[in-house]
């Protein structure tokens, strides 16, 4: 199994601005960790890592951050953009949603993300995607990870 992780998950995993939602974020990286799942992210999810972290911390602080959660994720470096415009067409997604669901859909992974609207457009594109604080989907989530033997 493998799952693509929207930034959204990183930062309420970072972050703590409601105790639910971090907790299930930090939970999720737990678990993740646990069963030596690998996370894969668009290209993308670096520059908006980064935007992201340095809203939040001073410059060196948001590099080092950076740097520990890159070195925990394999890239995919190029998606074809035949693809992520039939993902566009096929959803009417917002443009940085596009790379994660077809991130997803190229390396067959479950996406896992904290934003409702990316989950919906997911799987009605045809990804097994789950909305993290919703406690039905969080919970369906956990049981799939559960599944894989370490």
């Amino acid at each position: 199994m493998s799952l693509v992780v929207d930034v959204s998950v990183f930062i309420d995993r970072l972050f703590i601005y409601d105790e639910k939602r971090s907790s299930r974020a930090c939970s999720l990286f737990k678990l993740i960790d646990k069963k030596s799942i690998n996370i894969f992210e668009p290209q993308v999810f670096g520059i908006e890592l980064a935007s992201q972290l340095v809203r939040r911390k001073p410059e060196t602080i948001a590099r080092k951050l950076y740097d520990e959660i890159m070195n925990k994720v394999i890239t995919i470096d190029e998606i074809d953009y035949d693809l992520l415009l039939d993902v566009a067409l096929s959803t009417a997604c917002r443009a940085i949603d596009t790379f994660y669901i077809a991130a997803a859909s190229v390396v067959s992974a479950i996406l896992a993300s904290a934003d409702k609207v990316m989950v919906n457009n997911a799987r009605k594109y045809g990804v097994e995607a789950y909305y993290i604080h919703d406690l039905n989907d969080y919970s369906a989530l956990i049981s799939r990870i559960n599944q894989i033997s370490t």
